[in-house]
């Protein structure tokens, strides 16, 4: 029996690109200052609602990137095994930086085959990952 079938398949909606994940925060303001000043993201949107502050912030200002969350009577709990990673030029470098501005590393830059990876704590305690992702394909790049 050939033919065509008789129900039509449509392909399934899929995810098109990541955008953010949510960050809480006790002092949207002191979490701004980090994100901007010690990993240099830039605003993409803010809202302030009646009892939450709610701002997004990315490299060049454009998602991926973060959601900084305050919202009253919200105390930041950060899971000691979850991450937020970031890609970067120069670890040791920024880790200094960081270091210079008053934050803490938590584990200073190390490699991992062709990686060079360290991780540092925001002022709410999330722990952030920086990594140069070299040897590993990015979009676009035959894998």
């Amino acid at each position: 029996m050939g033919g065509a079938s008789p129900y039509r398949v449509h392909a399934a909606p899929a995810v098109t690109a990541f955008d953010h994940i949510r960050l809480d925060v006790a002092d949207i303001d002191v979490a701004e200052r980090f994100y901007a000043d010690a990993l240099g993201l830039s605003s993409v949107v803010r809202y302030e609602l009646a009892d939450r502050v709610i701002l997004q912030m990315a490299p060049d200002g454009r998602p991926a990137g973060v959601e900084l969350w305050q919202q009253r009577d919200l105390v930041p709990d950060p899971h000691p095994t979850h991450h937020v990673a970031f890609r970067v030029a120069d670890v040791p470098a920024l880790v200094e930086h960081i270091r210079a501005l008053g934050y803490r590393v938590i584990a200073e830059p190390y490699r991992i085959e062709q990686e060079t990876v360290a991780f540092v704590a925001d002022p709410d305690r999330h722990t952030i990952e920086l990594n140069d992702f070299l040897g590993r394909p990015t979009v676009g790049a035959p894998a």
